[in-house]
């Protein structure tokens, strides 16, 4: 299940300084729960690093892993601009460039009852997850812009978690994406938190 350690060293967290998102190693304090190399725990968010120690301490979860897995996806937005100057259709998959989606946990979790569910899950804001409204026709420059970035990352986002859905499905498991909403419910006392 867990990815090879390769993988996380190319793909290290940030160590910008004055980054607003922080990120680094988490440092596990029980690694008979977790499922792969316990040294290389990355948290790409302070919310991440929240789930991460919930994971850890929480008895509920029986096992976890960070960034577990990998499931391709078609990435039909970034060879848009490309297609357009080539007069390509953007609608044929063979246009689409095939990536590769990397959800941020898998957790064994014990419900009560006997019941044992495995779920993957996605991290994100709850503005994410939202549609981005056009922008109207007086709009400026710098809105179509942001708009263009926004549209471009909802469609990436959408494309990655149909892939990880379907993937999970297959896979008799779950795919469930947790906004800050979830997070402040779900982990009670870790939220908010201070990072040590």
């Amino acid at each position: 299940m867990s990815l090879s350690s390769s993988y996380k060293k190319w793909h290290a967290p940030s160590k910008n300084p004055d980054s607003k998102i922080k990120q680094g190693y988490y440092r596990v304090q029980h690694p008979e729960k977790y499922i792969g190399d316990p040294n290389l725990v990355i948290y790409r968010s302070s919310w991440e690093w929240s789930f991460c120690r919930w994971c850890d301490f929480s008895p509920s979860i029986k096992r976890w892993s960070s960034e577990p897995t990998q499931v391709p996806y078609y990435d039909r937005v970034s060879k848009l601009e490309e297609c357009k100057k080539l007069g390509l259709n953007p609608n044929d998959p063979k246009n689409w460039v095939i990536k590769q989606y990397h959800t941020d946990f898998w957790v064994e979790i014990d419900k009560g009852n006997n019941i044992v569910e495995k779920m993957f899950i996605e991290i994100k804001p709850s503005d994410k997850l939202r549609k981005p409204t056009p922008p109207t026709e007086n709009s400026s420059l710098k809105e179509q812009r942001r708009f263009n970035i926004q549209a471009k990352e909802y469609l990436i986002n959408e494309a990655k978690w149909c892939a990880m859905n379907a993937w999970a499905q297959k896979n008799n498991t779950k795919f469930y994406v947790f906004t800050e909403k979830i997070l402040e419910k779900l982990l009670g006392r870790f939220w908010p938190q201070n990072m040590e």
